[in-house]
Parts: C-alpha cells; sequence; structure tokens
C-alpha cells in the first residue's frame, strides 16, 4: 500500500498578478531557507495541467496555507475557492493553524479566516517574514530541507524581474560638487583666563568651527586685533593646508584622515545651513535631529518656478495648499557633505507642512501622518524637479553657490546637481518606455486627491522614512 505523500510543502495564495511580485519575494526567500514552496508565480507557462498540479499540491502536499490578504484578494474567487479547500483540509487534519493570513494591507476577511491571527507585512515585508519564519520553526515545527532546487522560483524572479532596454538614458542625482575649497585650516586657543567653554560655543562665533581639545578648528584665523569673532579673542596656535588635511589628517593635532573628512563635512554643513539661513529659509528639526530647511508663504513663490539647467528645463511648485486637509505643503531639503566616492553635498527632499502657510505644524505624529500618506503618488519626476526648481529660486539660475566660511576663504558648489549618462533604462513590470511628467498644478487648485493611492513596494525597505525624502537618481 502506498504512503500518503509527506506534508511539507507552503501554498501561497494570492490575487495575479497585483501579488505576484510579493508571492515571487516571499517563496524565493522560504525556498532559500529550505522550504518546499508552491504558488501561481511557478506557472511560466499556461495550460490546465499545472492548474490540476496546484489544485493536487494544495490537496496533498500543503503543511500551511499563507494567504496574501488585501481588499483585492478577499474578492477574487480563485483566493476564496483555495480558502475553502484550506478551511477543509483544517477540519481534515485538525488543524485549526492551517491557514496563515498575511496581512498586505488593511482588508475585510474572508469569514472563513475572521479569527485567524495574521501575521502584518504592511508596515515591513523583512519584519513580516522574520514573524513568519519564527511562526514555522518554533511554533509549528516545519522542516526544512536544506539544498532544494531553486530553479523554479529563480525563473519566476527572473520573469518578474525588471528589463533593461537599450535606450539612452540621463540619471539626475542629488548631488552637487565642489568646484573649490579653502586653502588652509587654523587650530586657535583661546587667551589664558577666558573660558572654554564660551571659546568652544559655535554659536558665538561668525564663522564655522568645530570644538577640539582646548581650542577650535576653524577656516579662519584671528585679525590684526586678535579676534576671532566679536568678543572673542584668540590665538593661532597652528595652521595646515587644506589639502593635506583632507588628504592625511593632522599629525601633530593627533587627527586621523578619517576624523579629517568627517570634520570637514561638519565644518562645510554649517556653512550650507548658514547660507540657507540668510536665504530666509527655516530649519525644521525632525527625527535623527537632522534638519530640514523650507521656505513659507512670505519667503518662497506661490507659483511655478521655471529653471532652465543643462540638460534639465521645466517648471515646477514648491509650496501648495490642500483645501481637502486644510493644510500647505512646503518642499525642503536636507543637506550633508560626503567625502566619498567623490567628496560632495548630497541634498535629500522632503515635505513639511503647516496650517497657516508660515509655522510647521507642531504635532510630531501629525507631522508624521502626513508625511508618510501625502505624496505617495508623486513620482521621481516631480521630487527631481522640485529640486531643480527650488535651486534656481535658491541661486536665480546662477550656475554656484558661494558659502563664506572666513573672511578669505570660500567653499564653492556648483549648481544644478551632476547627472549621469547611462547606455540602458530599466523597464519595469506594466510600465512603458515613456515616462509622461506628472501635469503642472496650479497653486490655488491644488489638492492631494491623487496622493492618496495605496503605497506601492518595490526595493528593500521600501522607501526609508527618508524616500520619505523622495530624492534619487531618477
Amino acid at each position: 500500500m502506498d504512503k500518503p505523500p509527506l506534508r511539507e510543502a507552503l501554498f501561497i495564495s494570492h490575487t495575479s498578478p497585483e501579488d505576484n511580485a510579493f508571492a515571487r519575494w516571499l517563496g524565493a526567500k522560504l525556498a532559500a531557507m529550505g522550504y518546499e514552496v508552491w504558488a501561481d508565480v511557478m506557472r511560466l507557462h499556461g495550460g490546465a495541467d499545472w492548474s490540476r498540479e496546484l489544485e493536487q499540491a494544495l490537496r496533498n502536499r500543503a503543511t500551511k496555507l499563507l494567504v496574501v490578504c488585501t481588499p483585492l484578494s478577499m474578492d477574487r474567487q480563485g483566493v476564496r475557492n483555495e480558502i475553502e479547500i484550506g478551511a477543509a483540509l483544517a477540519r481534515e487534519l485538525n488543524d485549526h493553524e492551517f491557514i496563515v493570513p498575511l496581512r498586505l494591507a488593511p482588508y475585510e476577511p474572508h469569514f472563513r479566516i475572521a479569527h485567524a491571527q495574521y501575521i502584518d507585512f504592511s508596515n515591513s515585508w523583512a519584519e513580516g517574514l522574520a514573524e513568519l519564519v519564527e511562526l514555522l520553526v518554533n511554533v509549528h515545527k516545519i522542516p526544512r530541507r536544506p539544498g532544494q532546487s531553486m530553479d523554479q522560483w529563480m525563473a519566476a524572479q527572473s520573469a518578474g524581474a525588471t528589463r533593461l532596454v537599450e535606450k539612452r538614458e540621463r540619471l539626475t542625482s542629488n548631488w552637487l560638487l565642489f568646484r573649490r575649497l579653502p586653502q588652509t585650516i587654523y587650530y586657535c586657543e583661546p587667551p589664558a583666563g577666558f573660558p572654554i567653554k564660551q571659546f568652544q560655543n559655535r554659536a558665538l562665533h561668525i564663522w564655522p568651527v568645530i570644538p577640539f581639545d582646548a581650542g577650535v578648528l576653524t577656516f579662519g584665523s584671528p585679525d590684526a586685533a586678535g579676534m576671532l569673532a566679536p568678543n572673542m579673542p584668540a590665538r593661532l596656535r597652528d595652521r595646515l593646508s587644506f589639502s593635506a588635511f583632507l588628504n592625511n589628517g593632522w599629525d601633530r593635532l593627533g587627527i586621523a584622515n578619517h576624523e579629517a573628512r568627517r570634520q570637514f563635512s561638519d565644518l562645510g554643513n554649517q556653512a550650507f545651513e548658514a547660507f540657507l539661513q540668510r536665504r530666509g529659509l527655516t530649519g525644521y528639526m525632525g527625527s535623527g535631529h537632522r534638519v530640514t530647511w523650507w521656505g513659507d508663504m512670505r519667503t518662497v513663490p506661490l507659483t511655478q518656478i521655471p529653471f532652465n539647467w543643462p540638460q534639465q528645463k521645466g517648471r515646477r511648485q514648491i509650496i501648495g495648499k490642500s483645501d481637502k486637509r486644510d493644510v500647505h505643503w512646503h518642499y525642503g531639503i536636507s543637506a550633508h557633505i560626503r567625502t566619498s566616492p567623490v567628496r560632495h553635498l548630497r541634498l535629500s527632499s522632503r515635505l513639511i507642512f503647516s496650517e497657516n502657510g508660515q509655522d510647521a505644524i507642531g504635532d510630531v505624529k501629525r507631522m508624521h501622518r502626513l508625511r508618510r500618506s501625502f505624496a505617495k503618488s508623486w513620482r521621481n519626476a516631480r521630487w527631481r524637479d522640485m529640486l531643480a526648481a527650488f535651486l534656481w529660486w535658491l541661486k536665480d539660475g546662477r550656475p554656484d553657490i558661494e558659502l563664506p566660511v572666513a573672511a578669505q576663504q570660500r567653499i564653492v558648489l556648483t549648481l544644478p546637481t551632476v547627472s549621469f549618462r547611462s547606455p540602458v533604462s530599466v523597464l519595469h513590470v506594466g510600465e512603458e518606455l515613456a515616462d509622461e511628467d506628472d501635469p503642472e498644478i496650479e497653486f490655488d487648485f491644488w489638492d492631494e486627491d491623487e496622493a492618496l493611492e495605496p503605497e506601492s513596494r518595490d526595493e528593500e525597505d521600501h522607501h526609508d522614512d527618508d524616500a520619505e525624502d523622495g530624492q534619487t537618481a531618477q
């Protein structure tokens, strides 16, 4: 008498094609861990034979039915049929936890799984996977068979992968390159008896400084009267070529080259933020002590800003009003100097919200909710163009930004952001080769109805409260 087949397979029930990307990702992860996995996305060729094979796998091989739950999947007959089969198997196998719902988005559950505890994938696929694997390993103790073939899942992944198209494309980054750097860096100390704490207080200096040892590192030096800043007497203790400082550090002061690069970033960030403040922008302190600089209705134009950079032309608003939520949105940037792979200032885009067009909303949780939900449908083209418009307004179309760091020294940044040429373009599933830009929307009539679509997922985090920041190479 033949033995019944072992039930060691995980069966993924999902809506096609809407949930294919998630099913491919989850199936490949579980298969790589040694589980036998079945799902519709493995069907690379059509035909009734595969449909029967899939059903037989559910009826005879499945040890758990993983149901991908979204509002759409709960309405699809194919998913509902598989839930009915799973409910019958749960009774037959006396396994009340045979069906495991995977919550990909808020949903109204099928009555067969209304009381089943779901695993939440809606905030993070990685966190959901970790919870699922812990359940499979430690609670249900489902065996794994390392060394199982990954061929079908690799083929399924390839079938859903992004395609390369032989079409030249210009990629616009969020990097500003340096045209000029200071020539000399100085180490200064206060005269005897002058309070060190006061001397090292950045707010009391007119130029960027970094507290170091018993003094400060700075690009400025004491003037003829021995003053580093008003009411700030100083003695020059040492100086060094700034290029040598960046490349080799400062041996006499015990500063290694990696520490020198970090200090350059600190000094340069201070200079750039001082420039933004002089331009009338306001700093908003967010999570991680990152400051976003934005303009209110008195500072930036309420209309579209035309920009005409080399290789990049258009017009965009950097402030708008949502009548639906009764808030103003303000485009802002955060900036940080990086020294790798080349020295550059990296800009991150972010939205700040206000009720009156002038003062940022004080409720941190409300600000966070608005930021996460407000611009979900905005594509990279919109963020890219808003950055271009913002930089054009910031410098009136001039090709550089000068940052004074001392009486006779400047950091100069080149505008616009650096761009690259790629010999190929990428084409995601369902995308057309031509990516038409978003329509222009006038300030008085702007509303975010179109931005309330469900959030799509693609890569890793997906985007980091920081695509919350939105700006990537397009």
